[in-house]
């Protein structure tokens, strides 16, 4: 049974969920000089039928010859949908209220219910 979670504490809860660490992260953009990896799962908030993701924007280091990581990002993506529709630099609930542009409250932004997703692959039963 999925568990509803405020978006203010969401962030929290994930910080303590072991098994986050078993799920895979997606590359969602590659360039050259840069990459974006986001997580596997995803925060549903289905009043405005938004998925947030967990991201990292990583440079490529030359001496290295790898990607590595430079700041955390959040990135919002329509439900259901692959594409990302806006990224940025800051938590959940900041990152939403500057994606709506100030159409909803940030009081009520942190209020809304919202629900961890996991692959079925990670879920008991799954594929």
């Amino acid at each position: 049974m999925e568990k509803a979670y405020r978006l203010e504490k969401v962030e929290e809860i994930l910080a303590e969920m072991e098994e986050l660490a078993e799920v895979p992260d997606d590359i969602m953009e590659s360039e050259e000089d840069y990459q974006i990896v986001i997580s596997g799962w995803r925060v549903n908030i289905p009043e405005l039928g938004l998925d947030l993701h967990e991201g990292m924007f990583c440079y490529y280091d030359e001496q290295e010859k790898a990607y590595l990581p430079d700041f955390a990002v959040t990135v919002v993506k329509e439900e259901g949908h692959e594409e990302w529709i806006y990224y940025e630099q800051d938590g959940f609930v900041i990152t939403l209220a500057n994606y709506l542009h100030g159409k909803m409250k940030l009081e009520h932004l942190e209020q809304l219910f919202c629900f961890i997703c996991m692959p079925d692959s990670i879920l008991p039963g799954g594929k």
